[in-house]
């Protein structure tokens, strides 16, 4: 353990050297958290909508009444159908809603009027959810509607829903999108950073030809691997920490768990991504080329495979093996099962398990093929 202790004391003082590296280490952790925490939201909400109304009735005030509220924003009232064209076209309305100049007088003659509303359908996905918040608007004003039509009837019979659904969210009961993406970047930066810095440390050497220092010295390469990765593993356990406290003092996303459930999937994450770091710097030689290969390797799949914006549970074929041969995927089961579902240590086994597994495997590899010398 000297010479461990002696690659390691080394490290530390290369890394206080370099000024750049400590800005590295500390700084872009932490601004790389706070862009992606304030930059990504799937909510869908106070979506900026304008209304025609040609009616101008008591009960298409009532119509628009139901869309207002948390989804949608109204903005304005618009007369020219050209108008609001040209505002769904450059991006400030997301939503028109027309209404006809016979709505009140075909609901009165017991018809069935229509309604039209427009989407801003460039993005698919927010485009789907603004049309199920409408039409779950008018169907609220339907059922007024019919309701008053039965009273006035003298109707007294059996209720106009016979089976009503109550739906009861778990684990985000406000469905905030903010509740499980920050902490999933916990995930994202976690994966980054070690790896990077483990590579950049190696392939640094090899540059400046202190290498040949290590393969002209007694120490045996899992010696010397071990002593890199022990300064990293310190400042990622800072940065965890500084990460947890500003996931709960800035952007006030409650941990339902305990922190000490965290811990050990966290610790074994940082492992994991030190020796990609490893393997990494093994196979490359500049510190330019061992950036890029990490950050291809663990930043690009982790936002694709790793659950945090597409659920694993939606992906297909091959797409889902990869995300289950992938560790962030089961490192952000453990940060959700901690944040939102309060679950306690002993739930998270198999997902610790398999992390030790990846840890194991990849550090070995990355004996493996760190050679001493050169040639």
């Amino acid at each position: 353990m000297k010479k461990v202790l002696a690659i390691a004391a080394k490290e530390v003082r290369e890394i206080w050297r370099v000024r750049l590296f400590l800005v590295l280490a500390f700084g872009v952790p932490f601004v790389m958290f706070i862009v992606f925490g304030y930059g990504i939201s799937l909510d869908v909400e106070h979506m900026p909508f304008a209304y025609i109304d040609r009616d101008h009735s008591q009960l298409s005030a009532r119509l628009l009444e139901k869309f207002k509220g948390r989804y949608f924003e109204l903005r304005e009232e618009l007369f020219d159908p050209a108008e609001a064209d040209r505002l769904l076209a450059n991006g400030t309305l997301r939503a028109v809603l027309v209404i006809p100049p016979d709505f009140s007088t075909r609901i009165y003659r017991g018809g069935t009027p229509e309604v039209q509303f427009l989407i801003d359908g460039g993005y698919p996905y927010r485009a789907l959810t603004v049309k199920g918040y409408a039409e779950a608007a008018v169907a609220a004003f339907n059922r007024e509607i019919v309701g008053e039509r039965l009273a006035r009837a003298g109707y007294s019979g059996q209720p106009l829903q016979p089976v009503r659904a109550e739906t009861r969210y778990f684990f985000n009961e406000s469905l905030q999108s903010s509740y499980a993406l920050i902490p999933g970047l916990i995930a994202i930066v976690l994966l980054m950073n070690p790896a990077v810095l483990t590579a950049l440390a190696i392939t640094r050497e090899k540059e400046f030809g202190t290498i040949y220092n290590i393969y002209s010295s007694p120490v045996k390469k899992w010696e010397f691997l071990t002593g890199k990765i022990i300064p990293y593993l310190v400042i990622s356990a800072i940065n965890f920490t500084v990460i947890i406290a500003t996931v709960k003092f800035l952007f006030h996303v409650p941990m339902k768990g305990h922190v000490v459930n965290l811990i050990p999937g966290a610790f074994l994450y940082v492992l994991i991504n030190v020796s990609i770091g490893l393997l990494v710097s093994a196979v490359t030689r500049t510190m330019v080329s061992a950036q890029i290969v990490t950050i291809i390797v663990t930043v690009i799949p982790a936002f694709l495979y790793s659950g945090l914006l597409i659920p694993v549970a939606n992906l297909e074929g091959e797409a889902k093996v990869v995300a289950h041969l992938y560790p962030t995927m089961h490192f952000m089961k453990i940060v959700h099962g901690v944040y939102l579902k309060n679950l306690p240590l002993s739930a998270l086994l198999p997902q610790m398990l398999i992390m030790t597994l990846y840890f194991a495997l990849l550090f070995t590899l990355g004996v493996m093929v760190f050679r001493k010398r050169e040639g």
